[in-house]
């Protein structure tokens, strides 16, 4: 077996520095009481908005991930977390979010450069900040990410805001994949307060109406080269594509015209230009369904480590286990990812 035939890239994994990381003093403990940030012996407990989600011990320790890492034989893994950025910028208030992202980039930055063969990182940023593509710029220019990571939404707005088009412009110019991955806290969330909803039901809920609404508010054909890449397997829009396609076929007669989409081709023609998912879902019949609806080439091996705490090993014999062809199966686990992310010499 040759070097290549061993690789694996995880394109879904997050590593969280600590509320600690760049603040001290008054900074730190505002942070802390706004997140309700509580230790225990095994974990971490916050609370925002209502909703309590758990912070498990690797979510903190890179070195801890990597071990990991190395036991399931993934050769490279991208670091993003437009979660934490989001959750931090509004509850710490007193540090302007401009110097928050950087403070968070540089962080993140930083563990790959501990891990260099090991690691990279995709540029996290707020979309609709003014400040959003020259940070992307300096992540990618002298930082070396690899893609960009944002949030599904942001302050309750969704992706098909005009007002991102200079962005999306920057992305499609600059060849490089966005990662879009739901917020801690989803759109809808006041209803989610129990059994871990919001991140089991709101947060795939969130990446489908961003995407269905990029699609209809007509983003992908203004910018037909911008490589989006969804995680979990794509949210719900797995099952949705007959159920937008026969809307689109219907028509959209005596609706307002702000209501009518905008799109030039069935919403799931889009899928199969524009949009990347992964593999998180521990769900072989899932894995395979996303393979036959979106392709192959579209398909990336993701974990979601260590914001979900179960080895990657898992993840990596579920793949195995597809019963894929050796070209299909190298595709999956790192041919597509190397190529998206333009990791072909690593």
């Amino acid at each position: 077996m040759n070097s290549d035939q061993r690789r694996i890239i995880d394109i879904h994994r997050h590593c969280l520095p600590g509320p600690s990381f760049a603040f001290r003093g008054m900074a730190r403990l505002i942070l802390q009481k706004r997140i309700g940030w509580k230790e225990t012996n095994d974990y971490t407990v916050t609370k925002f908005k209502g909703i309590s989600s758990i912070v498990y011990p690797d979510l903190m320790d890179i070195d801890a991930q990597v071990r990991g890492q190395d036991e399931a034989g993934i050769t490279k893994s991208i670091l993003s977390f437009s979660m934490a950025l989001e959750t931090m910028a509004k509850a710490l208030f007193v540090v302007p979010e401009q110097k928050l992202t950087r403070m968070l980039n540089n962080s993140i930055a930083a563990m790959t450069r501990k891990y260099p063969e090991k690691l990279d990182f995709m540029a996290i940023v707020n979309p609709f900040s003014k400040n959003g593509v020259p940070e992307c710029e300096r992540c990618i220019d002298e930082l070396g990410a690899r893609g960009v990571n944002i949030s599904t939404s942001w302050n309750g707005k969704f992706l098909d805001s005009p007002a991102l088009t200079p962005f999306w412009h920057f992305l499609e110019a600059k060849d490089v994949p966005v990662f879009l991955h739901p917020p801690q806290v989803p759109i809808g969330y006041k209803d989610m307060d129990a059994y871990k909803l919001e991140e089991m039901v709101g947060r795939p809920f969130d990446t489908t109406m961003t995407v269905t609404r990029m699609i209809y508010a007509g983003v992908f054909d203004r910018h037909p080269r911008l490589n989006v890449v969804l995680p979990h397997m794509g949210g719900f829009l797995s099952m949705l594509d007959g159920r937008l396609d026969f809307g689109y076929r219907l028509g959209y007669k005596g609706l307002p015209s702000e209501q009518v989409p905008v799109c030039k081709r069935k919403p799931s023609e889009y899928f199969l230009t524009n949009l990347h998912v992964d593999t998180m879902g521990f769900s072989p019949k899932g894995t395979r369904h996303v393979i036959d609806l979106f392709g192959i080439d579209r398909v990336l091996f993701g974990s979601d480590y260590a914001a979900v705490p179960i080895q990657p090993r898992e993840h990596v014999d579920m793949v195995k286990g597809l019963g894929l062809s050796e070209q299909d199966e190298e595709k999956v686990l790192w041919k597509n990812a190397a190529r998206l992310f333009h990791l072909a010499g690593t």
